[in-house]
């Protein structure tokens, strides 16, 4: 299945990191209402005009909406509350 995000939204693959405490336990990280997560722009609506498919981002967790697409969560932010683009 194809998506294409409207207007100013942005379709974002949110990268996974795993948190491991010193006993080697893999911790869970819990994203809140105002923190802030990575992700990788898959797709962009025809309004953005900062970011690009591929731009690994900064985004605020707590403004995305989660969606599945092919049977994958992803999240769909809006282009305003993208914080950074990240440098590669």
């Amino acid at each position: 299945m194809s998506i294409r995000p409207l207007k100013k939204y942005v379709l974002v693959a949110q990268k996974e990191k795993e948190a491991v405490s010193g006993g080697g336990i893999i911790l869970q990280s819990s994203n809140g209402d105002g923190s802030t997560t990575t992700g990788v722009v898959i797709a962009v609506g025809p309004e953005v005009t900062d970011v690009a498919v591929d731009d690994e981002i900064i985004l605020q967790w707590g403004k995305s909406k989660p969606v599945t697409v092919d049977g994958v969560q992803r999240v769909m932010i809006l282009e305003e509350d993208i914080i950074a683009i990240l440098d590669k």
